[in-house]
């Protein structure tokens, strides 16, 4: 059958107009996710950026042999990784993932340990001991796979008189030398049957709290000597938020007679002179 002249028009018209139509409309969800983008292509918009609770999967490290695991963790004890506070042994608070500090500490042959969960965060502890009775303790919270603080223990070796500490790289002198002035500096003690002390440092410019404590270290005339004391505890608090943080002390203006300037230049000098004396009826 023979199309009318008009028809046929008609039908060529719409052929045309067809095959536009298919070149202008965009591609399908299917299409689409078959589409492979140069690097030049890809589009920066917020869906293209990973959110914290986004996390790659990383490679485990290879575990170092003990004995150069050991001599590792001494030299981050001893001296400073390439990071300023907050910051151990290369973990930021609010920077570092919970994957990526597990490859740190796995890396050195320590067991990353489950603790618990509270208000969507979730707490993991670490431990080493060394023969020589120094040990740390580090407990990281996370909140959405990411670090958000620390909190260290550590139990300091004997002390030797002339030996340096092995924990020197949190001592009250290398922290003042590298950070400057505390922001605060408070004192705390305690007349029980053992007689308590501690002494805290904030630096709040870092996020960063040490408290330096032990038994049995002063005597009534609260001679302190914070260089040479054995201490029986030193404790570091890292980020922001710190989990249950030190208690209030009385403030070192209030406690001893020098300003923060007068107690930082001596606590950055010669560590045998390095002694003051607290007012003893602030603490009584």
């Amino acid at each position: 059958m023979k199309l009318s002249h008009t028809l046929y028009i008609l039908i060529i018209v719409n052929i045309v107009l067809t095959g536009c139509m298919s070149k202008s409309l965009p591609p399908t969800p299917a299409q689409a996710a078959t589409q492979t983008l140069s690097p030049t292509q890809v589009p920066l918009t917020a869906t293209s950026i990973p959110s914290p609770t986004q996390t790659a999967t990383l490679t485990p490290p290879a575990t170092l042999e003990p004995e150069q695991a050991q001599e590792t963790i001494q030299a981050l004890l001893r001296e400073p990784v390439d990071c300023d506070a907050p910051c151990f042994w290369g973990i930021m608070p609010g920077q570092t993932t919970l994957g990526e500090a597990v490859n740190i500490f796995t890396r050195l042959g320590l067991q990353v340990k489950y603790t618990n969960a509270r208000d969507h965060k979730k707490s993991y502890e670490i431990g080493y001991e060394f023969d020589s009775s120094l040990s740390t303790l580090s407990l990281l919270t996370t909140q959405n796979d990411i670090v958000e603080n620390l909190r260290v223990y550590i139990t300091p070796e004997k002390q030797m008189a002339g030996v340096p500490r092995m924990w020197s790289a949190y001592s009250p002198e290398f922290l003042i030398n590298r950070y400057g002035l505390p922001s605060n500096v408070d004192f705390k003690t305690d007349w029980g049957p053992r007689t308590f002390f501690a002494m805290d440092m904030y630096f709040d410019k870092m996020d960063l709290i040490v408290e330096y404590s032990g038994y049995g270290i002063i005597d009534e005339k609260l001679n302190i000597c914070p260089l040479t004391f054995q201490f029986d505890s030193v404790q570091i608090w890292m980020g922001k938020n710190p989990v249950n943080p030190p208690s209030s002390g009385i403030l070192l203006e209030e406690a001893a007679s020098m300003t923060m300037e007068e107690f930082s230049e001596l606590i950055a000098g010669n560590p045998n002179k390095a002694c003051f004396n607290l007012k003893v009826e602030m603490f009584r």
